[in-house]
């Protein structure tokens, strides 16, 4: 639901007026007009559309009012959802209807589906206007929200996947936390030592499995291959381990039931103490530091057989601007203010992830509380520990991953066996993949 937040300033506005009447006696030639329609912009109202946490949502209100104060005559309505998925089934709907939100919040892997339609409004006018100020960006960082030499989509930070853990928690079980460049094994010995030191029928001590995109580049292959036409390999063996690994660990309580990611609430599994170690997005530990009450860490995925690295930095998140919308040029100018503006970024602390902007990383970097910092810290590890991040999803990637996650389930409910499983689930995504649309950047 859309929710109308207006900016007016009676006072203000009044004083305006009387200044423009003052100046405007005697002065009714069209030069007098044009200067007193010139004070007056006329009113505009943009549609921002976004998800995340209660938190990110209060500090966006906020940034939406500061802007407010300097620019009296534009309005927003906004719209705050739960996750990606939500905006994206949002987004489906509004654009049936051509209804689409100005400003976009967009994920790396549905943003091209909408740029490849010709639903994103290339952005190079503005910034070649100076609407959107570049300077102060690593022109690399740009890269993922480019196609054909056209800028789509801004991003707002970058971010990676890996565990977030709570050292309080591993403290008081007397546990000692894996050192990074651990393997596989050794995140198996200390997911046993927690569950044999915390007894609680309700306590695991993985929240959710490691990501499964992580543990096939790990394996020096991919879910999807670059055309997004395929799975990124051939031996159905790679699948078939990772899910005899989700057999073994659930089977052992080591793991906890539900694959779907919780949300960034109090009752996250990390929050309420019912996990040690939880696979998140990076920028998540501030949010849910925030709702803990104590600083919670990061910690890199373990190493698996395979020998290659398979995290990746991304952008964690997009600013796109709707085709549809009829105040472009409006919508870019909020953009460069989200994005560039130091007062902005104060309250927005990125939250969203590391800020593209190099003077307002920096600027952030000096004044974040211990578990700000720890996305800065982790980033900054994975420079020379990441290889580039896989094409985004292919338009059929929604009914390949519910292939996927039936497989899983069938081989944990003990139905299938994990071989089995792999390759029902390669043959089903063969079929799938074949009027796959390409993805981005080819």
């Amino acid at each position: 639901m859309w929710t109308m937040r207006k900016s007016t300033q009676k006072s203000i506005l009044a004083v305006l007026g009387t200044t423009l009447l003052a100046g405007a006696v005697g002065c009714s030639h069209p030069a007098g007009r044009n200067a007193q329609q010139t004070e007056h912009p006329e009113d505009v109202t943009l549609k921002f559309i976004w998800w995340g946490s209660e938190s990110r949502k209060e500090s966006t209100l906020k940034v939406i009012e500061l802007y407010q104060k300097e620019h009296p005559h534009i309005h927003f309505e906004t719209e705050s959802l739960a996750n990606t998925g939500a905006v994206a089934t949002q987004l489906a709907v509004q654009t049936a209807g051509q209804t689409t939100a100005d400003i976009i919040q967009a994920d790396y892997n549905f943003i091209y589906d909408y740029i490849n339609r010709d639903l994103i409004e290339p952005l190079n006018a503005f910034t070649e206007d100076g609407t959107l100020n570049l300077s102060d960006m690593d022109k690399s960082y740009l890269l993922p929200g480019t196609k054909d030499d056209q800028l789509y989509a801004m991003p707002i930070g970058n971010n990676s996947t890996m565990l977030i853990y709570d050292p309080q928690l591993l403290a008081s079980a007397g546990v000692p936390v894996p050192q990074e460049e651990y393997t596989i094994d050794k995140l198996y010995q200390t997911l046993k030592l927690l569950k044999q030191k915390i007894g609680r029928p309700d306590f695991y001590p993985l929240g959710n499995m490691i990501d499964v995109f992580y543990y096939l580049r790990a394996r020096g292959a991919s879910m999807y291959n670059k055309e997004g036409t395929a799975l990124g390999y051939q031996d159905d063996r790679l699948m078939a381990d990772y899910f005899a690994l989700n057999k073994q660990w659930r089977d052992e309580g080591l793991l906890g039931g539900s694959s779907a990611v919780a949300g960034n609430d109090k009752n996250h599994p990390i929050v309420s103490g019912h996990a040690a170690f939880y696979s998140v997005a990076t920028n998540a530990v501030s949010s849910l530091s925030k709702l803990a009450g104590r600083p919670l860490k990061l910690l890199p995925y373990p190493e698996v057989p395979g020998g290659q690295t398979g995290h990746f930095i991304k952008p964690s998140m997009f600013l796109a601007l709707s085709s549809y919308s009829k105040h472009k040029k409006e919508a870019a100018a909020f953009m460069n203010f989200f994005l560039n503006s130091e007062a902005a970024n104060d309250l927005l602390k990125g939250e969203r992830g590391v800020p593209v902007s190099g003077k307002i990383a920096a600027r952030l970097s000096a004044n974040l509380d211990e578990a700000g910092k720890e996305q800065y810290r982790i980033l900054d590890y994975l420079k020379t520990r990441s290889k580039p991040i896989d094409a985004p999803y292919p338009s059929s990637h929604v009914v390949v991953s519910k292939a996927y996650e039936l497989a899983l389930k069938q081989v944990t409910d003990g139905k299938l066996t994990p071989e089995q499983a792999a390759k029902q689930y390669s043959e089903q995504a063969k079929v799938y993949l074949g009027g796959a649309k390409e993805g981005a950047g080819k």
